[in-house]
């Protein structure tokens, strides 16, 4: 008795340890694995060859935006799955923008945009951002015509809930039809048994999706005798049954979500003491213990009603904490999202006429938000997956959702059913309990990234020909738009240089030294490199997610723009139009930036203040001049104890565009100074991020000259940043000597802007547009975050009435 009563206690703790592992390992998920989501903000669905896709990107994690990696990916991927463009962005304030220049010698089709974090590549690359767009000829033709042909097939699947249909145990059994293409589709039919006898009917209620209750008999097996929409006879086999085994069945009342957990006969004993825990955005929000020794059901209810909105997923772990059933279900309270207005003061669809869009967020958190302007007919997306179905929904289900938007269009109980059934049709599987509940995480093959970094190799050290311990190298990068950036590199090794946090654009020329020993690199070599994911050539296009089929009233609309392009000989997209001789007189200040200002400092975002006249040499320093003249800024001290945060972080400091410090400019003399740009947040050309924005001082063009100069006679060598930033193009009619050198226009995207920022100092953003030769109706499409990771979404279209 003594030996089964030790057996039993060591058993008992054995358990307790087990549990407070999983508790344990759920902490450690959540705060050294994040699960990180992609959201591309895309100006349209259907392109001509030729054009640009432009696109914005937003990071969440959980419920928030995430904070962790610093580096978006974007491919652009053809059917067979060859990345034909990879672009790297920097991510700033959670954001970043970007965009694909499309071939002209690309041929029609489907193509596919995937964007993610390296981080994202440890784990299941199911929750990768993926969209399927569609490529049309320069005459407006299209390869979808081949998807809806006469090889067209029908499939069906069928889910149990809670994962296994069990013996004697009543299940509700969900299905999904869809096509070889992976497009829904309408069936109905009936579930027969072995000896053909009819046991329940069932017929699709949403996009191919529907359910039905199964009470499966021992030594029976269950057949799905069911038609399609062309009325073809199919037969498929349902899951067959457990011998015993766990039920869950999850049901929403009120505020909360109710599940009933019945076992079968002759489970084993530690099957039933269970254990029952629900997780949403990776925390714990609900654990029970429940008994099932002495009755085959139990019922339980977890409170939602004051939780954030999400996919909560609910597990039912053995005495062991074995995994033996599973459910994921939609908490939705309406509290995942931001309110704003889009207004147009100035509406105009006539010939190249000006509009002026108004955006107005009355919170006052900071908002950055993306707004694109298309031709109404071209752009139909309201059902597609955007930001709100993103975050809560596709970014954290596995396979393809038709029209994800529909399950957030509102709350009604026929909605919320259909979503249910998403739920109960798709796969989310962001934990392996097998490993968890040994205490293992997965193996980190992409640690955090950071932003660009920069590893110098030296070739030729040795024992005769060493570096100094203390020895640094100093690089001068050039950037093709002529702004410069110094960088100072420390030894990471015995013939190692390394620099984290380095943001460039496109290929830059980087001159260096070495800063203790300038003889040394006459006998060495330097190879420089960045972090940058190199990445794969090829990736696998699941076939969950189908080709896009172009409506036939998109294609007609698209086939009339590439008719007028063609008439006119005109490319795809309209080139800037350089105006010569144009009488319109630049501003002092106009004039200013475009001496001093170069580059990523051009930046129309900003506060500029003239320091060429009279009047501002009776200040102390820039910073006692600035004070109280930036809304934000905030500015305490002065002199070399000034102290400067915006937006809760610290601007970043630039003397004739070089990165400095406070030190430097507050000993510079007002009467050196001749221009200063205060750069709203965030700056995307700062090292580190630029979350504070920037202040850049220009001193007098004699000082300039002589920076300028900087890096002459040094050795050089070419460094590959991030992708080179393109600016969307919006002509300005208003100027008559644009107008007079544009021969046509036909633009589908009329208005792209990725940074729409608001905060309690700018609640409202003013942006004007001018429209194409032919548009009539435009169809506006605001997305965003605020800074505790709420979402905006306002999809509208707009023209004038008569």
């Amino acid at each position: 008795m003594k030996k089964f009563s030790l057996f039993f206690a060591i058993l008992f703790v054995a358990f307790s340890v087990k549990a407070q592992v999983v508790d344990s390992m759920l902490n450690v998920y959540a705060e050294q694995m994040p699960f990180e989501k992609v959201h591309l903000h895309i100006d349209k669905d259907v392109y001509r060859v030729g054009e640009t896709i432009w696109f914005k990107g937003y990071l969440f994690n959980g419920f928030s935006l995430s904070a962790y990696s610093k580096n978006l990916y974007a491919e652009l991927i053809n059917s067979e799955g060859t990345i034909l463009q990879r672009k790297v962005y920097p991510i700033i304030e959670s954001a970043s923008a970007g965009s694909f220049d499309i071939s002209d010698t690309w041929p029609a089709g489907s193509y596919t945009v995937r964007a993610y974090t390296t981080w994202m590549l440890n784990f299941d690359t199911a929750f990768v951002f993926q969209k399927t767009i569609s490529l049309l000829t320069k005459d407006g033709a299209t390869a979808a015509k081949s998807i809806i042909s006469e090889g067209q097939t029908f499939s069906i699947q069928f889910f149990p809930e809670g994962g296994n249909l069990v013996n004697a145990v009543e299940s509700v059994v969900a299905f999904k039809a869809n096509d070889n293409h992976g497009m829904p589709v309408k069936v109905k039919g009936k579930i027969v048994d072995s000896k053909g006898v009819v046991v329940t009917g069932f017929s699709s209620m949403h996009d191919g999706m529907g359910s039905f209750s199964l009470l499966p008999i021992a030594g029976e097996n269950y057949t799905a005798v069911w038609t399609d929409e062309k009325g073809k006879e199919s037969k498929t086999g349902l899951p067959l049954a457990k011998e015993q085994g766990v039920v869950l069945k999850i049901t929403s009342l009120g505020g909360k979500k109710v599940f009933q957990i019945a076992r079968s006969e002759g489970v084993p004993d530690d099957w039933k003491r269970i254990n029952i825990i629900a997780l949403l955005g990776q925390e714990r929000v609900y654990k029970a213990k429940a008994n099932l020794e002495n009755t085959t059901i139990t019922t339980g209810a977890i409170p939602v009603d004051q939780l954030p909105s999400g996919i909560m997923q609910i597990t039912v772990f053995s005495e062991k904490w074995e995994p033996i059933a599973e459910r994921i279900v939609m908490v939705n309270n309406e509290n995942y999202y931001f309110t704003a207005k889009v207004n147009m003061p100035e509406l105009n669809t006539i010939f190249r006429a000006k509009n002026t869009l108004e955006i107005q967020v009355d919170d006052t958190l900071l908002s950055n938000m993306s707004v694109s302007v298309t031709d109404a007919a071209l752009g139909r997306q309201s059902s597609q997956d955007n930001i709100i179905s993103r975050s809560l929904l596709t970014g954290d289900i596995k396979g393809y959702v038709h029209n994800p938007a529909y399950y957030f269009s509102n709350t009604s109980d026929t909605i919320a059913s259909h979503l249910d059934l998403v739920m109960m049709t798709h796969g989310w599987r962001r934990y392996n309990w097998g490993m968890m509940s040994r205490g293992k995480k997965p193996v980190i093959k992409f640690p955090m990234e950071d932003y660009q970094s920069i590893e110098a190799k030296v070739f030729g050290v040795t024992t005769v020909s060493p570096l100094r311990p203390d020895e640094q190298l100093l690089v001068i990068i050039l950037n093709k738009d002529s702004s410069r950036q110094f960088v100072e590199m420390n030894k990471s090794a015995v013939d190692k240089f390394y620099s984290p946090g380095v943001i460039l654009f496109d290929t830059a020329t980087l001159y260096y030294q070495f800063v203790k020993d300038k003889k040394a690199e006459k006998d060495l070599s330097l190879a420089f490199n960045n972090n940058f994911y190199k990445g794969v050539k090829r990736v696998d296009i699941s076939n969950d997610f189908p080709v896009l089929i172009v409506d036939s009233s998109v294609l007609s609309r698209a086939k009339y723009f590439a008719e007028k392009n063609n008439q006119f000989n005109l490319g795809n997209v309209l080139e800037t139009v350089v105006v010569k001789n144009t009488t319109k007189k630049k501003s002092r200040l106009e004039e200013l930036d475009e001496k001093y200002a170069r580059g990523m400092f051009r930046s129309s975002d900003a506060y500029i203040f003239d320091f060429t006249g009279e009047g501002n040499n009776f200040f102390l320093d820039i910073f006692s001049y600035l004070q109280g003249k930036v809304p934000g800024l905030q500015i305490t001290g002065n002199g070399s104890n000034a102290t400067l945060t915006w937006r809760g972080s610290k601007p970043l400091l630039y003397l004739n565009e070089i990165p400095s410090e406070v030190e430097m400019l507050s000993s510079i003399s007002a009467s050196e100074v001749a221009y200063i740009k205060v750069l709203r947040p965030p700056f995307f050309g700062g090292i580190g991020g630029g979350a504070g924005g920037a202040i850049a001082v220009y001193t007098k063009k004699g000082d300039e000259n002589k920076i300028s100069r900087s890096g002459l006679g040094l050795s050089k060598t070419k460094l590959v940043g991030y992708s080179a930033k393109k600016e969307f193009y919006s002509p300005n009619y208003s100027d008559l000597s644009v107008s007079a050198n544009v021969a046509a226009d036909f633009r589908t995207t009329l208005y792209w802007n990725p940074f729409v920022l608001t905060d309690a100092t700018r609640q409202k953003v003013r942006l004007d547009f001018f429209n194409n030769d032919v548009t009539k109706a435009y169809r506006i499409v605001l997305e965003g975050v605020n800074e505790i990771g709420k979402v905006i979404r306002i999809e509208q279209v707009v023209k004038q009435t008569k």
